[in-house]
């Protein structure tokens, strides 16, 4: 019954033989690894990447070279699809990537399910219920049980909200910890039964890893692994802190026991903010707790030995990354580059603290034993995913982009295993993927595998309307990865990515055209200069006729498809800020629409504005003609004007009579223009200017209204240009159109001003 991760990770234990010995071993050689650790990175929806590749590698499976999944560690969204791995492996399989727990788990839950604005907290925009839903049918598949023989330790990356202060110098010295580690021992029970899990760790541990929750024999209850998980997942401001019942492995009497009298509740968030990457949790947990059996199997010490000091030879790593491709993903910095100011300082620190503060324990792990980066295998992403824009997030604002990108895992997987498989294959030992590629569930799959491998059968399999959107998706990836490797910056010579698709890019060859896409008329597929990676992705998108059905807008309207993400991004933001504590709501909100406007610039829906000049002060109003604005940028706007107010706030006398200016019309903001730091405008608008002079209008206008401007109540015609910076400070001139009759003159005058703006719906747009 048992396949433990077979297909895939037997070829990647194959690839790490290789590289350590230089030369081809068969795996039943005794120096071929004997048993395979797994490392799954964080990665947003690209989880659903990770969950396509895993599920290849379990279903692809070939007995001849099955070897053991003994150890498996990940971080966020690495760690759930961590524990589907082990399952996945001991006995839980499908037959159709649609049936599978990977699948079920990652392509449903897109923004809508994950947005509910009633469970906003202050600190948690999104709600877990979607994930707790589905982690039921994991809870289900759990409960039915693994195959007796399964004994998998499973290594969690958490974060502490709040730092553990760990005791140095004689307990003077306070450490304050927040990366946190978790070990679990799973071990199958059987059909029927659920497997037992139970904390792998010990008092005397050089890591330190903390204790879940158990009862008095140290089993662990599925809940407590659940939120376990759930911490692990909890990426600051999307979701609110996780918490969990833990103890501290000094507090334990019994090793890999915390009862429930000894557990403390505290909150975590997500484990990829500091070790996105633990591979080295992975080494360490390898090396003090497996050993070699008489028959040369690797087996789990029943407690972990923390005075080991070598790695088992016979187990090889692997480490899933999303982002690590096989394609340049950007140009190179320049060596001589450098900011040239303050902000642009501290952003390039900022984003180079975060990225090494993520990476920081993969670099530790390299610098203390270098030898296992000759056992390590990184399996790397042959094309651009459909979910990577926008830090990885899109892949949940439409259901098709997790849908190819679970395919493109799974593409990626067989890659690998055709690579592995290459040098001394026997026909009996071809993978069974080969026979899954025709129809019956597989069909996209197939069609991605012809369309990259430039295969005959690509026309035939590519063919139907269910697949309308597959091909336009698999389209754009073509597009994407020949503009990264068509790029002047890259220089690599050709084959240097081991992509030929990359090489022909390189080359100045276009991307070839999927059968079956027939759009109204063919794009520039390469990326426009300041064209945002988002904006790229929706403008291929809309030209080759994608439906967009969860973001509810026109097929084939890329553009109004960056403005509905900006939309569904911007109540999101309005919404975390509304829930505040009032104090902190300014603050929020400014910060919220700073981040969602550097998506595509959208102003508010309604804005008052009030300018003072030296000729006429106003009030007005401007609104969104819709709940999203349209792409035309036009909105309908009015305004009151006061002019000669000197007559009426003091003794004296102003040049102008005292009137009032009563107009409204359309404005237009053009996007091209807007962004968060200026906004300009354009606006006509027409209306009555109400004159004191002749009691606002009910009184003959005695001097035809030639003298001043306010004489006479009258017609006005306004033209307005005006910029606002930071949706706060607005400055306009009006140039106004004063129609003369056969009682009165014609007149104009120029009306500049200077004055405040404010939104009066936050960030709802």
């Amino acid at each position: 019954m048992r396949t433990l991760l077979t297909g895939s990770l037997s070829c990647v234990l194959l690839f790490v033989a290789l590289n350590a010995t230089a030369q081809t071993l068969s795996p039943l050689q005794s120096d071929a690894p004997k048993a395979v650790s797994l490392t799954v990175s964080g990665g947003v929806s690209l989880g659903t990447y990770e969950a396509g590749f895993l599920y290849y590698s379990v279903t692809s499976s070939q007995g001849e070279r099955a070897v053991d999944l003994r150890l498996v560690t990940g971080a966020s969204a690495g760690s759930l699809n961590a524990l589907l791995a082990v399952m996945a492996t001991c006995g839980v399989d499908a037959s159709t990537p649609g049936q599978s727990l990977f699948w079920d788990i990652w392509v449903p839950i897109g923004f809508n399910d994950l947005f509910i604005p009633s469970s906003t907290t202050p600190l948690g925009v999104f709600s877990r219920e979607a994930l707790e839903r589905r982690a039921g049918h994991i809870e289900q598949a759990w409960n039915r049980g693994l195959d007796s023989s399964c004994d998998v330790v499973l290594g969690v990356s958490t974060t502490r909200l709040s730092p553990r202060a760990l005791k140095a110098a004689s307990g003077r010295l306070d450490l304050p910890r927040l990366e946190e580690k978790f070990a679990i021992r799973i071990q199958g029970r059987g059909t029927g039964r659920p497997p037992r899990a139970t904390n792998y760790t010990t008092r005397e541990g050089r890591r330190l890893e903390l204790l879940l929750e158990t009862n008095e024999q140290g089993d662990i209850p599925f809940a407590h692994l659940r939120e376990l998980l759930l911490a692990s997942m909890s990426f600051p401001i999307a979701f609110p802190p996780q918490p969990l019942r833990t103890c501290a492995p000094t507090a334990s009497t019994k090793p890999g026991v915390c009862l429930p009298a000894d557990a403390r509740r505290e909150l975590f968030i997500d484990g990829g903010v500091f070790d996105n990457t633990p591979l080295r949790l992975a080494v360490g947990l390898a090396r003090d707790g497996l050993r070699e059996t008489a028959d040369g199997k690797l087996e789990w010490r029943p407690v972990p030995q923390p005075d080991v000091r070598t790695t088992p030879p016979g187990i090889a790593f692997a480490f899933i990354d999303p982002d690590a491709t096989e394609y340049p993903v950007a140009p190179p910095a320049l060596a001589d580059a450098s900011p040239t100011s303050l902000p642009a300082t501290l952003a390039e620190l900022l984003a180079t603290f975060v990225d090494t503060a993520r990476s920081k324990e993969l670099a530790m792990l390299l610098e203390e034993e270098p030898e296992i980066a000759k056992r390590l295998t990184l399996p790397r992403r042959h094309f651009p995913a459909a979910g990577a824009p926008l830090f990885a997030f899109l892949g949940f604002f439409e259901r098709d982009f997790r849908v190819f990108d679970f395919y493109l895992g799974m593409y990626d997987a067989r890659r690998m295993m055709d690579d592995a498989f290459r040098e001394g294959r026997t026909p009996h030992e071809t993978p069974r993927a080969t026979a899954m590629d025709g129809l019956g569930g597989w069909q996209p799959f197939a069609c991605m595998s012809a369309v990259y491998d430039a295969l005959p059968s690509a026309e035939q399999v590519c063919q139907g309307e269910t697949l309308a959107d597959f091909r336009a998706l698999l389209q754009m990836s073509l597009d994407q990865l020949y503009d990264a490797c068509s790029k002047p910056e890259v220089t690599a010579p050709a084959g240097a990515w081991r992509n030929t698709h990359c090489d022909r890019g390189l080359a100045g060859q276009p991307p070839p055209r999927v059968p079956g896409l027939q759009p109204g008329e063919w794009p520039e597929w390469k990326q426009r200069k300041e064209e945002s990676e988002l904006a790229y992705s929706m403008r291929l998108l809309g030209a080759y006729g994608f439906s967009f059905r969860n973001l509810g807008v026109p097929k084939g309207r890329g553009e109004l498809a960056v403005l509905r993400i900006r939309h569904l991004l911007g109540a999101a933001a309005h919404r975390l800020a509304a829930v505040q504590p009032a104090s902190d709501r300014p603050t929020v909100r400014f910060a919220s629409k700073l981040a969602v406007d550097s998506i595509s610039y959208e102003p508010q829906r309604l804005s008052l504005h009030i300018t003072m000049g030296p000729t006429e002060s106003e009030v007005g109003l401007s609104v969104g003609a819709s709940e999203m604005p349209l792409s035309s940028g036009l909105r309908f706007a009015g305004a009151l004007g006061f002019r000669g107010l000197e007559d009426v706030l003091s003794s004296g006398s102003s040049s102008d009579p005292f009137g009032m200016v009563l107009t409204g019309g359309l404005e237009f903001q053009p996007r091209s223009e807007q962004t968060f730091l200026s906004q300009s405008r354009l606006a006509l608008r027409a209306g009555w200017l109400f004159s004191a002079n002749d009691g606002y209008g009910t009184n003959r206008c005695t001097d035809g209204g030639a003298s001043h401007v306010t004489a006479c109540s009258r017609p006005v015609v306004q033209a307005l240009v005006g910029i606002t910076f930071l949706e706060f400070l607005r400055a306009q001139v009006v140039g106004e159109w004063f129609p003369g009759s056969s009682t009165r003159k014609t007149l104009w005058s120029v009306a500049p001003g200077i004055g405040l703006e404010l939104g009066l719906q936050g960030v709802t747009n």
